[in-house]
């Protein structure tokens, strides 16, 4: 797990969970540049001691989103108690199963990704994230491809391993409809078998990245 502090000396923090592939390079054209971030990214392990250690005391204002994977890595960060009181919460397109027949991706589908990991396979992933949405460009994440590579081995065996707990309960999801990554019908699975206080739920006919139907991060925290 890496972690990168953006700091403009605010009061506010966001804690964002990328997703796999990506890092801050992905997002940077929707900060704003309100808040401090802290960008969560690379599965390749979960060490959760730089969070842990990380002072989030300074902040008077502690938001969070979580993308893709990132909404499953958010969740084990919660269950390992290294995630601080947060305000607002938004998860988008994905769910605390990364390999699910009923809440993730299937997993037949991950396997092949895995098996077929090449620099090829990646950049059609990267299209695919944007297929079904809006005609943007991603700009491109500053990854090796044995760190993705071994990202995905990581994920598909440590959520072998994983074990129920609380969980984190967020605030939104937004659920992409035109997904060609994460299957819309997983997200809304997903969500629907929450019994969490206070969920609200946003459908977007947008694809895996619709980061472009927002613009900002502040647009998708009042969202």
């Amino acid at each position: 797990m890496h972690l990168e502090h953006i700091n403009y000396d605010k009061t506010r923090l966001l804690v964002f969970f990328g997703g796999f592939y990506t890092d801050y390079n992905c997002f940077e054209e929707f900060d704003t540049k309100t808040s401090d971030i802290l960008f969560v990214n690379d599965y390749s392990e979960l060490n959760f001691d730089e969070l842990k250690y990380f002072d989030f005391s300074f902040y008077s204002e502690i938001n969070l989103i979580a993308y893709s994977y990132g909404v499953w890595a958010l969740n084990e960060a919660y269950k390992a108690r290294v995630i601080p009181e947060i305000n607002k919460s938004v998860g988008i397109a994905g769910t605390y199963y990364p390999i699910h027949e009923k809440y993730g991706i299937n997993p037949k589908v991950f396997n092949i990704m895995l098996n077929a990991m090449s620099m090829d396979t990646i950049s059609r992933f990267k299209e695919n994230m944007l297929n079904g949405g809006m005609g943007n460009e991603i700009k491109e994440a500053n990854r090796t491809l044995s760190n993705l590579k071994d990202e995905l081995i990581n994920i598909k065996k440590y959520s072998m391993q994983a074990k129920d707990g609380d969980e984190f309960e967020f605030e939104t999801m937004i659920l992409t409809k035109n997904d060609k990554i994460f299957p819309f019908r997983a997200q809304e699975n997903f969500f629907n078998s929450r019994d969490w206080k206070n969920k609200h739920k946003v459908i977007l006919n947008s694809g895996h990245f619709p980061f472009f139907e927002f613009e900002t991060f502040d647009k998708i925290l009042e969202a």
